[in-house]
């Protein structure tokens, strides 16, 4: 045998790595394949000239395939929260930006209204809402349900709400007793085909519009009865108000309403 033919081949090279079957998906994929899948299947298109509301009602499958009565809701730019800022995050975001969530979170702290960035007073944040807000904003501090005449009217005329409430592992509002405390501003409404009214609504954990039940949001609003420490920051404190979130400073049956919004407000139907 020669000495080329001692020398054994090389190896065959390892079969490619298969990756999608346990590939993870972010927020970014998500909105692709969700404007993918609109385009697609043509849903929501009665909502064409508004992507940021197509894709809201085709992710929570709100007329899919009829528009809605009436629908419409204010342009306020979306803001990421960093930490458990989400009340701040929110505020942040109805003053347009002009006060950060951090610049917030620096007064909170002095006002002994927070720790962390954590707000679990709707009275404090209420207190913050009116040092930081300009004429011609106004705010109203309302107790009881949201699925009612008052708050309808309100939204009707343009008004935007914060709002505490329990958030389900994709943001929507829950019913677990408090355990999932999260905050978000209300922008508009929508009422569909079958009058059902609907909540336009942004929130620190995602860029996208979210459109929710007010029934569902109310029922969640209504449900926070207990604390339970923020998956994620086990290592921090957080503060309570007296008699915890379901006392007279906490958040149950409890939203903020601001009237007077000197920004656009698109008129879809």
């Amino acid at each position: 045998m020669s000495e080329s033919a001692s020398v054994s081949p090389f190896p065959p090279p390892p079969p490619p790595a298969i990756t999608n079957s346990c590939r993870t998906f972010s927020e970014k994929d998500s909105v692709t394949i969700a404007a993918v899948r609109i385009t697609t299947n043509d849903e929501c298109s009665w909502a064409t000239d508004y992507p940021d509301l197509q894709k809201g009602c085709f992710l929570s499958r709100v007329c899919q395939y009829t528009q809605p009565k009436r629908c419409q809701y204010t342009i306020i730019s979306s803001i990421l929260q960093i930490g458990p800022t989400c009340g701040l995050t929110a505020l942040s975001m109805l003053l347009n930006g002009q006060t950060t969530a951090t610049e917030l979170l620096a007064d909170a702290s002095t006002q002994k209204y927070t720790k962390n960035g954590e707000m679990f007073s709707a009275l404090y944040l209420f207190e913050l809402v009116k040092k930081h807000i300009n004429s011609p904003l106004e705010c109203q501090f309302h107790e009881g349900s949201l699925d009612c005449d008052k708050i309808k009217d309100q939204l009707y005329a343009g008004a935007c709400l914060l709002v505490p409430y329990d958030a389900d592992v994709n943001h929507a509002p829950c019913q677990r007793s408090g355990h999932r405390a999260h905050w978000a501003l209300i922008v508009g409404y929508l009422i569909d085909d079958q009058n059902e009214f609907y909540v336009v609504a942004r929130h620190g954990k995602t860029r996208n519009l979210a459109v929710w039940s007010l029934v569902a949001l109310s029922d969640s609003n209504a449900n926070l009865v207990e604390f339970a420490h923020p998956k994620g920051h086990e290592d921090l404190t957080f503060l309570l108000p007296p008699g915890g979130i379901d006392g007279d400073l906490g958040l149950r049956k409890r939203s903020i309403v601001v009237t007077n919004l000197p920004y656009q407000m698109v008129q879809v139907f």
